[in-house]
């Protein structure tokens, strides 16, 4: 006589199930990999994108636009850019003088995917709000525009930076500076060895320290030129940074630990570093061990110093 089996043994079902589950956890690790080298390649093509409509802005004016312009709430670098990122419709609605989501409705709302890393953990739009603001409702970008580096590589105080009174330094030796165009000519160190733009789209610790406060789209207090000897009022802004802490550094300082502050922490949910857009529109991934010292020479367009290999 033949006999059949009508179903699987208790022995059976579990031996598959384990099986199973093996199997998941060996493809989960695999799947998260894949997403992330995927989310790295979006992140380095959004930089691209911004670096080439720097370049397209260039060609057209002459120079770079103003990292950020006089006054809290006049529109810094990431608006001027908008009409090179096939954004004009938007542009056009802006008061350029008003970038707030106050002043300019048609920020409410709005994400830009090509300011948005898609790592980043933190929300899109701004959870608080500011002084004055009606709703926090303006994409907070995961890239900020840098302004140099601090304290100097080549030891330079005179012309190379000022203090904010909010704690803080405020280089003059990048290529996005508030109240000042500088031209692609002014990269003395090579557009190649120059960094233009960074990630900023990952807690500090446990805080949210993004360069946000009025609003992300603004400008800063003073009217002056940083090199103006006649230079006062509120240090504060939006929209620029001086490199003077390490990538993903879990601690902020002085100029980093508040939303208006001029050191605010270059950082990602990438592994192992962050995104980085050179004046020459490419891209480059900054490992977490380079050398900070040599990472700061790239955050300047002047030093004169050789970047060594990290």
């Amino acid at each position: 006589m033949i006999r059949h089996r009508s179903a699987f043994t208790l022995i059976e079902l579990l031996v598959v199930i384990a099986i199973i589950a093996v199997l998941i956890g060996l493809l989960v690790p695999a799947v998260q990999k894949v997403r992330e080298a995927a989310n790295r390649m979006s992140c380095s093509n959004n930089l691209k994108q911004l670096g080439t409509a720097l370049h397209n802005y260039e060609s057209s004016y002459g120079y770079f636009p103003k990292g950020q312009g006089a006054g809290a709430w006049t529109a810094n670098w990431r608006v001027h850019i908008l009409p090179f990122l096939e954004q004009e419709s938007i542009f056009k609605q802006i008061n350029l003088n008003d970038a707030t989501d106050v002043g300019s409705p048609a920020l409410i709302n709005v994400t830009f995917k090509m300011y948005a890393c898609p790592s980043s953990v933190l929300p899109t739009n701004a959870p608080d709000k500011s002084w004055f603001s009606v709703q926090p409702a303006t994409h907070v970008p995961s890239y900020i525009g840098l302004m140099g580096a601090y304290p100097d590589p080549a030891g330079r105080t005179t012309g190379a930076w000022v203090t904010s009174n909010y704690g803080g330094w405020l280089a003059m030796t990048g290529m996005l500076l508030p109240n000042e165009n500088i031209r692609i000519a002014d990269c003395l160190d090579g557009t190649s060895n120059t960094f233009v733009i960074g990630e900023q789209s990952a807690r500090v610790g446990n805080n949210d320290y993004r360069n946000k406060y009025i609003a992300p789209y603004g400008g800063a207090t003073f009217s002056q030129k940083l090199s103006d000897p006649a230079l006062s009022g509120d240090r504060w802004g939006n929209g620029v940074t001086t490199v003077a802490y390490a990538p993903n550094s879990s601690t902020a300082g002085a100029g980093a630990n508040i939303t208006y502050g001029f050191n605010t922490i270059l950082n990602s949910s990438h592994s192992g570093g962050i995104n980085m857009l050179t004046t020459d529109a490419s891209v480059r991934f900054v490992s977490n061990g380079m050398d900070f010292v040599n990472f700061q020479k790239m955050c300047v367009r002047n030093d004169g110093l050789t970047v060594s290999q990290d």
